[in-house]
């Protein structure tokens, strides 16, 4: 049976709502919050684990109503009031679903390789909406996934994953420091291919066939020494204009989907 809440001081609400603003209540409890019939499907079908069910029944369809009874008899289910659910999601009209969901452990052991790994690394990207980007492009080109070297924000942030358009539920993710990052590819005799303006060569003139790893920096900023020092190649994209730089991740998919062009023609 559902038990209807309505008042903001009920502590399942604040606790809901403090994970859904707060990042570092999402960190200490390991897990986030993830909206829409959609995003929740993902989740259950790429194995996150869910904590609890919310539901608003004054606007959930008897359709998704019927999914999460025959989906998700064993977890909590909440049933929030309308006033309530709206104030916690961020698209203007919901579904009148939420779910709290545990976070995965994205260490760098649990990065899974194929035959011949090809595969983005960026380095201390800061905006979540590049984060979602990135992960929408590795997915579109079936990459292996995408690490995080040097996280500044945090990766379950409701930004990225609004920005992802579900693909932070796809993709495997990995994070780790630069030299840890560095460490496993070599120890994977996997290349090094990082993006920098000057002293590079061509991004066309490279051979993406063997198994190796695109990194990009930020806008902002060039890759640390570290990539500079341990790379097999640097990189660069030829700019015609009077730019020297362009989105962090036009930048990624120009060489990746460059790369997967020469891999389907051998």
């Amino acid at each position: 049976m559902l038990i209807y809440i309505s008042s903001k001081n009920n502590p399942v609400y604040k606790n809901i709502s403090k994970l859904q603003f707060k990042s570092n209540k999402r960190k200490v409890s390991n897990s986030f919050i993830v909206e829409s019939r959609q995003d929740i499907s993902l989740c259950k079908d790429f194995g996150f684990e869910f904590i609890e069910i919310i539901v608003c029944s004054e606007l959930i369809s008897e359709q998704n109503m019927n999914y999460i009874n025959n989906n998700f008899g064993n977890i909590i289910i909440h049933d929030f009031s309308q006033n309530l659910y709206q104030e916690l999601i961020y698209k203007k009209k919901g579904d009148g679903l939420l779910a709290l969901v545990k976070s995965k452990d994205n260490s760098l052991k649990n990065f899974k390789l194929s035959k011949k790994p090809f595969f983005l690394i960026a380095e201390s990207p800061e905006k979540p909406g590049n984060i979602g980007a990135l992960l929408r492009t590795a997915d579109a080109a079936g990459l292996d996934g995408l690490i995080i070297a040097d996280p500044k924000t945090e990766l379950y942030n409701p930004n990225t994953i609004r920005s992802s358009l579900g693909s932070i539920f796809t993709m495997q993710i990995a994070t780790g420091t630069t030299d840890e990052i560095i460490n496993y590819l070599k120890n994977n005799n996997i290349k090094i291919y990082s993006t920098f303006i000057k002293g590079s060569r061509n991004y066309l003139n490279v051979d993406y066939n063997k198994s190796c790893a695109i990194v990009v920096g930020t806008e902002s900023s060039p890759l640390s020494k570290s990539w500079f020092s341990k790379s097999d190649e640097l990189i660069t994209i030829p700019m015609k204009g009077k730019m020297d730089s362009l989105n962090l991740s036009v930048s990624a998919a120009i060489v990746i989907f460059e790369g997967l062009k020469q891999r389907n023609d051998n």
